[in-house]
């Protein structure tokens, strides 16, 4: 979707993050048609490219849910699956949830989790947690031939 003025030309789209060999789509405020569109474009072709173990559609930023947004997320999950790559969308609220069981999505295409976490494990994502104390391993060393406060390294 483009906003056109006489000096403004801004394009809008919706990140597809790659998260250990699986895309988290993260969907907020108002999807129009238009940038509906091309998320199921970009999807794909990203579904394509990295051969996706997994996608997750996260609706955690979504108040509500129109009937062609419900019929784009199933169509996606559809041809997500088609590709050989899975699909949960996570995050939803209870209206969301509502919405989509009376637009009669199809949940054999499109499977669900309560939380990102939740729908990562689902795709067999293992969080390994450990501490970490950044203050003790001091500041990044500057990669060879990076230019520090203005000045080569030495």
């Amino acid at each position: 979707m483009t906003f056109d003025d006489d000096r403004t030309h801004i394009e809008y789209r919706t990140p597809v993050i790659q998260l250990w060999g699986r895309l988290v789509v993260p969907l907020q405020g108002d999807i129009t048609d238009e940038v509906a569109a091309a998320l199921v474009d970009d999807v794909l072709r990203r579904i394509r490219d990295v051969s996706a173990a997994g996608l997750v559609i996260d609706v955690t930023g979504m108040w509500t849910i129109d009937s062609h947004l419900c019929h784009v997320i199933a169509g996606l999950a559809a041809a997500a699956r088609l590709m050989g790559t899975p699909t949960i969308l996570c995050g939803m609220s209870g209206a969301i949830a509502i919405t989509l069981q009376t637009m009669g999505i199809d949940f054999r295409q499109l499977h669900t989790a309560l939380t990102l976490e939740d729908a990562l494990e689902r795709l067999g994502v293992e969080p390994s947690l450990r501490d970490v104390d950044l203050e003790a391993q001091g500041p990044p060393s500057p990669e060879p031939g990076e230019i520090t406060n203005g000045h080569p390294p030495p």
